[in-house]
């Protein structure tokens, strides 16, 4: 873009100095007979050539996104077979996400940055159980951004690799416990973005959060206890998402 602006006030100032000149070349090749400030004879220049307003338009440079909508647990082997209490877990599995990002665009697609993602699902059963999971995810992100030709409308893809801890206040058989966990996590996204102003989007996004955690500490009575679970009874932190947020450009 810069390049560009010095360009059209070069040409803007030397305008003036050259309004008696006899012939002034073009890029194009063609040349404008003008004599004193009247135009004698002139052909037309070639545009085809020349970018188009949307293509010369310089990318944010940092974006700032927040959104929120819902979420859906991925099942695991603990809700596959056909129980009550297996019912209650799969309703369990629906909750709502909230998320924040932001990235620097290094270069006009392609941005770096960091994402932040919340999940929440409670419910309880019988009164004797009782399920309050918080799900979240941090990590640094990549995304890249291709324009429709109108300039204001974008794909967004994004993939980002970090940290997932796993919280669930819980109640089994009527005591209650709090069990904690980690575990490493991907996520890979894809979504619309709408710009609103020169400062501003609508997104419209779907997301997919992968991790399972096999360790948890329970602390139970004021005591705590490492638990280590089987590669059958792991805990599926997957979940996908779909979310609507705004984007602060500048």
């Amino acid at each position: 873009m810069n390049k560009y602006i010095a360009a059209f006030f070069f040409l803007f100032c030397l305008i003036p100095a050259c309004t008696n000149a006899r012939e002034i070349k073009t890029a194009e090749g063609y040349s404008l007979k003008v004599e004193s400030d009247s135009v004698e004879n002139s052909v037309p220049v070639q545009t085809d050539s020349l970018p188009k307003p949307n293509s010369i338009k310089p990318q944010s440079l940092w974006s700032f996104g927040l959104n929120g909508g819902y979420s859906y647990r991925l099942p695991n082997a603990g809700t596959r077979s056909d129980t009550p209490y297996s019912r209650y877990l799969k309703e369990l599995k629906t909750g709502f996400s909230i998320g924040a990002d932001a990235h620097k665009f290094l270069w006009p697609h392609v941005g770096l940055g960091l994402k932040y993602n919340f999940y929440k699902s409670k419910g309880e059963y019988n009164t004797d159980f009782k399920d309050d999971v918080s799900i979240q995810f941090i990590g640094p992100s990549i995304v890249y951004q291709s324009p429709f030709e109108n300039g204001k409308t974008s794909v967004l893809a994004g993939f980002a690799m970090g940290y997932q801890s796993y919280k669930n206040s819980a109640r089994a058989y009527g005591e209650d416990f709090t069990l904690k966990g980690s575990a490493t996590g991907w996520a890979v996204s894809l979504g619309l973005e709408q710009k609103l102003g020169d400062h501003l989007a609508l997104n419209l996004s779907g997301a997919c959060y992968l991790g399972t955690s096999y360790k948890f500490r329970k602390k139970m009575a004021g005591q705590t206890e490492a638990i280590k679970l089987s590669r059958e009874d792991f805990e599926e932190l997957s979940r996908i998402e779909i979310t609507l947020g705004l984007k602060f450009l500048h």
